[in-house]
């Protein structure tokens, strides 16, 4: 099962302020929250309620927000590497 999204954001901004982290790292955080966002998308074709679609379709959202984030925290730590 995945990480929730919120303790990933938790792990990953930890990460960022102790410093820069390796590719490595970077992609098993993301590597999670891509696996948040499949898990959600699939127990949502399971749903027949309207509200808990609507809950699923909010945990979708916000992942995917998050997702976006920490691609661009990645992509910005890295440009810190090459230019530091």
């Amino acid at each position: 099962m995945a990480l929730p999204v919120k303790k990933i954001f938790e792990m990953v901004t930890e990460m960022f302020a102790k410093g820069p982290m390796g590719e490595d790292g970077a992609q098993r955080v993301l590597e999670g929250v891509k696996d948040e966002i499949r898990e959600i998308r699939a127990n949502m074709d399971q749903v027949t309620d309207s509200d808990v679609l609507d809950m699923y379709i909010y945990r979708l959202k916000a992942a995917e927000a998050q997702y976006r984030h920490l691609l661009k925290m990645a992509k910005e730590n890295n440009n810190q590497k090459k230019t530091g």
